[in-house]
């Protein structure tokens, strides 16, 4: 087994925000240690960039941030009031995303002033012969 500090977006600051933070762990190859290193609480699992950097180190450094993230406030914190009121430095390592995340704009549709949550579903529940016909539709003015 080899000793890896893997470096990765975490979350729980806010919208299209992060922080960086370095996850020491044991692992057979960095391809594994990233793979563990998803997994870990707080890690953004869903972005393709959480994991930022994996680095191979010596026993010496791996305990060194060991220690050092045992005393993280953010690591500690197991709430956002527990953040906010212990992690005094944590403004200072929010960092925005380069891409933010949009959400998904999409214009409500309505039948029988009733809202149309899945319009897929709706347009194949009242004949499958419908959604193709939009799209086909779409793909004409576009």
């Amino acid at each position: 087994m080899k000793y890896y500090i893997v470096t990765t977006k975490c979350g729980h600051v806010g919208k299209n925000n992060y922080i960086l933070i370095d996850f020491p762990v044991i692992a057979e190859d960095g391809k594994e240690a990233a793979k563990i290193a998803r997994e870990i609480p707080r890690v953004k699992h869903h972005h393709k960039d959480a994991i930022r950097k994996v680095e191979e180190v010596s026993y010496e450094r791996f305990l060194l941030l060991c220690k050092f993230n045992n005393h993280d406030d953010y690591l500690k914190s197991n709430s956002k009031q527990e953040q906010l009121l212990y992690c005094e430095d944590i403004k200072d390592r929010i960092i925005e995303e380069e891409k933010p995340v949009n959400e998904i704009s999409v214009e409500t549709k309505w039948f029988h002033k009733k809202k149309i949550r899945n319009y897929k579903k709706f347009l194949l529940s009242y004949g499958g012969n419908l959604w193709k016909q939009e799209n086909y539709m779409n793909s004409l003015m576009n």
